[in-house]
């Protein structure tokens, strides 16, 4: 294995490694939900577009205030589709729905409960009433072409109401970029089987094809390789012409099986890095092909459940994101730690469920357990990363990171 390095500079590289321009689609408001935006979204006039009515009440003209008492001749109405056409003038009222026009002339809305009420061609003013108020002016939501959405934004229930806001029925997204999955081993058997007692079912495929697709890629499981070399040649060729992103899971350590950096050298993947300080995933691998102007990048993942299932989150989601055209933020978020942990001579992922407590963030750490236990990390939300040599009862805070499925582009 080569030198190995450590996990902030592992991100650099990933991050910094060069992927061509980025393929794009045109896709229905329907389907647009979960994918990225491939242009910025700017409003196309200003919002409101005209002056609305924030209550349901009286229009009226305040100008320099009325007093409590006052009573007006009510002439109309305004309702949110059918707005009042004329004018309005000192000493009128229009009756007005919430969201209606404002009518011409019109400077404030009464509350009705502040009013006589609805009933009659008069009404009386209850409270004073000043100029302005409960009025939406034009533009005071939204100017002329300001930006809703920038581009590699996730579109989510809220941005599907904006874009519907804004008439857009077809939205331009990033592609979803395909990951080919390629489980490795011999003692690898399917979920649907009974594993024998030196046997494991394929547990991480499906893992890691969950947080693919909740991060917007596009999973394709391969099966499972056996630890021969042809039959392995041929699975990872297939996944290098099919996929944007391929993921191996398992045979990347020093084992005499362990055939996958090998395989991957013959079917011209360049390495970048092999080896991390990291705990779990320390024999994590990261290179790229390049064939016929497409380049296809490849991760070997560790085969226990806790490495394969950390490195993507700290790894391999960061470049699928990039994939889409979303700009990953940095690890930046501190917590408070509580919990107990082992002595570590690299930096150690561990998991932890995040919480707060009034202004303070808390990262309670789960009980430590091997990197193959396979439900170490049911009860957790993120990753507090231990720097190398912490010392249990010495480490008040730590940096975290979120599971692919608690944040969005951390």
């Amino acid at each position: 294995m080569a030198s190995t390095i450590d996990l902030y500079e592992a991100l650099r590289r990933v991050l910094g490694a060069p992927c061509g321009r980025l393929q794009t689609e045109i896709v229905s408001l329907e389907q647009a939900r979960g994918r990225r935006l491939a242009q910025a979204v700017a409003t196309d006039g200003p919002w409101p577009a005209t002056d609305r009515s924030a209550m349901d009440g009286f229009a009226v003209v305040a100008g320099q205030g009325l007093p409590a008492g006052a009573q007006l001749s009510v002439i109309g109405e305004s309702l949110a589709g059918a707005p009042f056409l004329g004018a309005i003038h000192a000493g009128c009222a229009i009756r007005i729905m919430t969201g209606a026009v404002v009518p011409h002339g019109a400077d404030s809305v009464v509350p009705v409960e502040q009013t006589s009420g609805f009933a009659g061609d008069q009404v009386t003013m209850n409270a004073a009433v000043r100029t302005g108020q409960n009025i939406r002016r034009l533009g005071s939501e939204a100017v002329a072409g300001q930006l809703v959405m920038a581009q590699g934004s996730r579109i989510r229930a809220a941005e599907i109401g904006a874009l519907a806001v804004l008439g857009r029925t077809k939205v331009e997204v990033f592609a979803r970029p395909r990951v080919a999955i390629v489980a490795t081993g011999d003692e690898v058997v399917p979920v649907s089987a009974t594993p024998l007692p030196y046997q494991v079912r394929d547990s991480n495929s499906w893992a890691l094809a969950a947080q693919i697709e909740e991060c917007g890629g596009e999973a394709l499981r391969h099966g499972v390789a056996p630890d021969e070399r042809e039959a392995l040649r041929r699975t990872l060729e297939g996944a290098l012409e099919t996929a944007d992103l391929v993921l191996t899971i398992g045979g990347i350590s020093k084992g005499t099986h362990d055939l996958v950096h090998d395989t991957l050298a013959k079917l011209g993947v360049a390495t970048d890095f092999h080896g991390i300080h990291l705990k779990p995933g320390k024999p994590t691998y990261f290179g790229s092909r390049e064939c016929g102007g497409k380049r296809t990048f490849v991760f070997g993942l560790p085969g226990n459940p806790a490495s394969s299932f950390t490195v993507f989150d700290l790894l391999v989601r960061p470049l699928l994101l990039r994939l889409q055209g979303a700009a990953p933020r940095p690890w930046s978020e501190r917590a408070a730690l509580r919990g107990s942990f082992r002595d570590n001579a690299r930096l150690q992922a561990t998991p932890a469920r995040l919480f707060s407590e009034g202004t303070t963030r808390i990262a309670e750490l789960l009980p430590p357990s091997p990197s193959g236990d396979p439900f170490s990390l049911v009860a957790g939300t993120c990753y507090a990363l231990l720097p190398a040599g912490s010392k249990p009862g010495e480490l008040r805070e730590a940096t975290v990171v979120g599971y692919s499925c608690g944040t969005d582009d951390a």
